[in-house]
């Protein structure tokens, strides 16, 4: 996870999960809406779309199939 996106995740309004349960903050649209609005003020060009791609391949692998 790219440095500026560290906070965003740590203080992101966690909705009832668990800070380690993937799958509960992948679910939780309060969760992700907190955690994308934060990122995309915190980040900038490519540490940005690197932070996309890890929160975008961390839910494929605990939401998806």
């Amino acid at each position: 996870l790219v440095a500026c996106a560290e906070p965003c995740i740590t203080n992101a309004n966690l909705d009832g999960c668990s800070a380690t349960d993937d799958t509960c903050l992948c679910n939780s649209q309060t969760f992700v809406n907190s955690a994308t609005s934060c990122i995309e003020s915190a980040c900038t060009g490519s540490d940005l779309q690197q932070a996309e791609q890890f929160a975008q391949s961390l839910c494929l692998s605990v939401v998806c199939c």
